[in-house]
């Protein structure tokens, strides 16, 4: 039994460390900038991110307040670097905001805005937007798949090991 265990926590070692190296392989600490970090509503602010997967969809939104709006996807160059100058609709009231790239993992940051004063004559109706998932590449899909079936396969294997090693050792006149 020993032996099973053993060899389970070997093939986890072995085939965890893969899948995470092909989810992410970033150039570098991964962030997301703001400039200016205060901005009036109807201005625009420049947002930034570095260190992300090359060549990788970032959805981009503001959310706080009870609103999320959703300024749409960008795509990461080459060196895992977007640059996107976003306009802040008008309606939005003053308060803290969070900008947020999503993707594998959602980084986010602070913006101050400036805005709407509640009861304003500025509507709010159509504020409320919904985020939608991003979507994984056919290559990505594929990927994880392989990953899940090659799982699937050590996980058979150990437990087929283990059963028959199991009978080995009740099989009478030992």
């Amino acid at each position: 039994m020993r032996r099973i265990v053993f060899l389970a926590a070997v093939l986890a070692a072995v085939l965890l460390p893969v899948g995470i190296v092909t989810a992410h392989s970033g150039t570098g600490k991964a962030s997301v900038q703001v400039e200016p970090t205060a901005v009036d509503a109807g201005g625009t602010v420049d947002f930034a991110g570095t260190g992300l997967e090359p060549d990788n969809d970032r959805d981009l939104v503001l959310a706080g307040d009870g609103m999320v709006i959703d300024f749409g996807i960008v795509k990461t160059d080459a060196n895992g670097m977007f640059s996107k100058v976003l306009t802040i609709p008008s309606h939005v009231p003053s308060g803290s905001y969070e900008l947020r790239a999503i993707g594998d993992e959602t980084l986010t940051t602070t913006v101050q805005v400036t805005g709407a004063a509640v009861g304003s004559s500025a509507s709010t109706t159509g504020a409320l937007e919904a985020v939608a998932a991003r979507s994984r590449s056919g290559w990505e899909t594929g990927a994880l798949l392989v990953l899940v079936a090659v799982i699937l396969v050590a996980g058979g294997y150990v437990a087929w090991k283990a059963e028959r090693l199991s009978g080995v050792l009740r099989a009478p006149g030992r």
